[in-house]
């Protein structure tokens, strides 16, 4: 185990290097920091770029360590349906990339969109939700952060979820998103190389063969060695509904097609999802299922993947695996931070609380919140450790509270049919539904509702399949039987840039000046 003045001095070199390099990158702009830049990198981004920041944003610290924890529990159906049932979602989310770019070019949130598509109750409903899903994914961003660091270095947990939100939230304030950006592409590239260094010392030192023994010694060998694993079906439907929610009410995700080109926002989700696909398979293979096959007495399973990565390296395996955690750590904690700043400065601060702000002020305000965020988010984390909540509760839990919005969101965008009525009680009533059966679940099935039945797969399979399905039902039908129909081309002219108001303002001053 390392010491824990190892754990500090990655949180110190990490925050230091990835501030540095914002700032030395903002001197050498051409373009001043605005409003708009801030929240949308100037919708300028490219291909390779936008791929690389959705490859880094989907890759959570969750990633590395419940994918391994799935590949250690499920044997070798756990990668597959870790990574299968989280791809799918990036993949989709390019055709309704695709619509948000055609019918509101000048966006800055879904939520704005949905602002002018539907009526103020739906949209104070899907702010709910989005809120929500960033709390929750930074949450998580933040646990299994703390995690790896308590795992490997003995660093106190508390500290550690504290100290974590600070490392991405001061680069993030300064250079807003395209400084997200340039840091995703750098930790991918990280990411795929360390991951690599893994794979080879397992193949190379160990080999199939021994592993494969080893799995065949298990008690549960007949469930860690074929696809037809039942557990590992239930986690794999529980993974795929989840994955939805934190995706398609997610902004961050909404965020990167709102800043990449035309030509490149659709292309990117395909490419960026493909290639992500690579990356839960490997750790939870080479990491999980090989750490489960060598016998390795491992007491919580979503450590797994840094225990293994000390074992197989000792000490340099445990720092190669920090690096990695926190290249993903800081890339979806800056991805989430742009994500809250964004949905609270344009859809609170701008629609409510100033509606006739600068660009001035607005850039000013979304330093503030990223910078409140990033710290409320810390005492968060420590709060949920507090209630003896793990990453794993939280993982699986999450569709059940926001992917009652994933139906009636995408039928919003898409479909002129799609109602006010059907798409908010859609969303409300599929939450309430399923979290109702979620806790009958626990209690009926196992006898009580605590924290360790409610983390059951059952439990959390029937609450997650009930949020789909009520709000599926409610949204799509009520639009089926109601005459009403949405003309997108009504919403040409009701998106502006931040600085496109502040022209007009200054505009409009000198002309008063004139008079």
């Amino acid at each position: 185990m390392l010491s824990s003045t190892t754990g500090y001095l990655i949180l110190l070199i990490f925050g230091v290097f990835f501030t540095g390099l914002t700032i030395i990158m903002q001197k050498r702009r051409k373009v001043a920091m605005t409003a708009e830049q801030f929240s949308t990198a100037g919708r300028s981004v490219g291909i390779g770029l936008a791929s690389a920041s959705i490859i880094a944003a989907w890759t959570w610290a969750a990633t590395l360590m419940m994918s391994s924890s799935t590949g250690f529990k499920y044997g070798i159906s756990g990668p597959y349906w870790y990574a299968a049932g989280a791809c799918i979602q990036v993949l989709l989310f390019a055709i309704v990339a695709i619509h948000l770019k055609r019918k509101a070019p000048l966006a800055h949130t879904f939520l704005e969109f949905v602002g002018k598509r539907f009526d103020k109750k739906n949209h104070k409903l899907m702010m709910g939700f989005a809120l929500m899903t960033n709390i929750i994914v930074t949450a998580m961003v933040i646990l299994g952060g703390a995690i790896a660091l308590n795992s490997l270095t003995g660093m106190n947990v508390y500290v550690a979820a504290f100290l974590i939100p600070l490392t991405f939230t001061i680069y993030t304030m300064i250079g807003g998103l395209k400084a997200s950006f340039i840091a995703d592409y750098l930790n991918t590239v990280m990411i795929f190389i360390i991951l690599t260094i893994f794979a080879a010392v397992v193949y190379f030192k160990f080999g199939i063969e021994s592993v494969y023994e080893g799995l065949r010694s298990i008690p549960e060998s007949q469930q860690m060695l074929t696809m037809a694993s039942i557990p590992g079906l239930f986690f794999g439907m529980i993974n795929i509904i989840g994955n939805f929610g934190t995706v398609f009410v997610d902004q961050s995700y909404w965020q990167r097609a709102i800043a990449s080109k035309d030509s490149a926002a659709s292309k990117a989700y395909i490419y960026g999802g493909i290639a992500w696909f690579a990356i839960p398979f490997a750790i939870a293979t080479f990491l999980g299922v090989s750490a489960a096959g060598l016998g390795l007495n491992i007491g919580d399973p979503d450590a797994s993947a840094p225990l293994m990565a000390e074992y197989l390296l000792g000490s340099v395996g445990s720092i190669l695996f920090l690096v990695m955690l926190f290249m993903a750590v800081m890339s979806t904690g800056a991805a989430e931070l742009t994500a809250i700043t964004n949905i609270i400065v344009t859809d609170i601060y701008r629609q409510s609380i100033n509606p006739k702000a600068s660009g001035k002020q607005t850039l000013k305000v979304s330093r503030i919140v990223t910078l409140s965020f990033g710290l409320g988010m810390g005492l968060l984390s420590i709060l949920l450790f507090k209630m003896g909540i793990g990453l794993g509760f939280v993982y699986m839990a999450m569709g059940i509270f926001v992917s009652g919005a994933v139906i009636p969101l995408t039928i919003g965008l898409m479909w002129k049919r799609a109602t006010n009525t059907g798409c908010f009680y859609g969303a409300i009533l599929g939450m309430l539904s399923g979290i109702t059966v979620w806790l009958l679940t626990a209690s009926l099935k196992y006898g009580e509702i605590s924290v360790s039945t409610l983390g059951e797969l059952h439990s959390m399979l029937y609450g997650n399949v009930t949020v789909f399905v009520v709000s599926g039902a409610i949204a799509i039908g009520h639009a089926l039987i109601s005459n009403e129909v949405f003309d997108f081309d009504s919403l040409k002219d009701k998106f502006h840039s931040f600085d496109e108001e502040e022209k007009e303002q200054v505009k409009s001053e000198v002309r008063e000046d004139a008079v």
